[in-house]
């Protein structure tokens, strides 16, 4: 064991007070050496007992530091953090994920062991008890959701290459000769980080053996900013690297682009009310299957549940999409600071 690298564990945080304790002692239990594992949490300057907490479990654990993110997301508080970061490897770890007590030595092996650039697990969603987030957890496996990223996992031990992956393990020097993470992005820097890795003739592996439970959001509100959020940057991404484009990424932004021109056109035509029928009908009918399926999965108590989530999902990434290239287009909007922040 004391012949591992040292490691450096980068955690950004923001209002996590429910899940921070809980996180960070997942990481100081961890089986790796303590006296090669550091713990650098990058705090977005939280209006709630994140910081109070993370200075009360330093009292005794020497090894973790709380670093200032005057930025307030994601990517800035990555960066703080890895100015300060010691170790010969870094790994980035969520405020509102659980990590297996053995995930720091695994992401390090699996690094090693497959000669990449950057390793990562698999991510199991769950809620934290209520209604709405028992339903969210649960639509996150919806092939009609983002589920073909999930499925397939429960028994798995695959490692195979990816274009991206949750988290990441990577060489100190090299994560800072790419230049760290973009700090233009609130959402989707990890894929743009990614992509720069790719482009630069590095690989990216995942191990189906590698679980991180990851607490979802427990509103809906909650759920679409998330998923709004995502879309609008995806935008900002795609423009940096136009080769990362893909269908799916398109689609939820033309049916929400369908509603809104036929709920436009319904009061002077026809067409536009048949047009508004159709879409909206047909699609609120296919989303309660897929809640269904989903449902006798899981519990069929969260049959409405998982159907209104799925389409949430789905209608916060389009409005996001659109109000992003709507953005870059004419300039700034009056939304723009709902997405130049980080919610939670």
């Amino acid at each position: 064991m004391n012949s591992l690298p040292t490691v450096s564990v980068l955690m950004p945080v923001f209002n996590e007070e429910r899940f921070i304790a809980h996180s960070l002692n997942a990481v100081l239990e961890q089986d790796y050496p303590p006296d090669h594992l550091e713990v650098i949490v990058a705090d977005g300057r939280s209006t709630d007992r994140t910081r109070d907490i993370v200075r009360s479990v330093q009292a005794s654990h020497p090894n973790v530091r709380l670093v200032d993110n005057p930025g307030r997301i994601v990517s800035t508080g990555l960066n703080r953090a890895l100015e300060c970061a010691h170790g010969a490897i870094v790994v980035r770890l969520d405020g509102h994920c659980e990590y297996p007590q053995d995930y720091v030595r695994s992401v390090v092996e699996l690094r090693e062991q497959a000669g990449a650039d950057d390793a990562g697990g698999v991510l199991v969603p769950l809620g934290n008890g209520s209604y709405a987030s028992r339903a969210v957890a649960a639509a996150y496996y919806s092939p009609v959701g983002i589920g073909h990223a999930l499925r397939g996992h429960a028994d798995s031990t695959e490692v195979c290459e990816v274009d991206t992956v949750h988290g990441g393990c990577w060489d100190r020097e090299r994560l800072v000769e790419l230049g760290g993470f973009d700090e233009e992005l609130v959402r989707n820097q990890d894929d743009e980080l990614s992509f720069r890795l790719r482009k630069m003739g590095g690989r990216i592996v995942r191990s189906s053996a590698i679980r991180v439970k990851y607490w979802v959001r427990d509103s809906y509100r909650k759920l679409f900013m998330q998923f709004a959020q995502y879309g609008y940057w995806k935008v900002r991404v795609l423009q940096k690297h136009p080769r990362q484009s893909s269908v799916r990424h398109v689609v939820p932004s033309l049916f929400v682009l369908t509603l809104l021109t036929s709920a436009a056109l319904a009061p002077f035509f026809t067409i536009g009310r048949w047009t508004l029928v159709l879409a909206a009908g047909g699609y609120a009918a296919a989303m309660g299957l897929a809640g269904l399926r989903e449902a006798m999965r899981t519990d069929w108590r969260l049959w409405p549940g998982i159907s209104v989530a799925i389409p949430i999902m789905h209608l916060g990434y389009g409005t996001g999409f659109l109000l992003g290239w709507l953005r870059w287009l004419v300039g700034a909007l009056p939304t723009d600071r709902v997405f130049e922040r980080s919610t939670r």
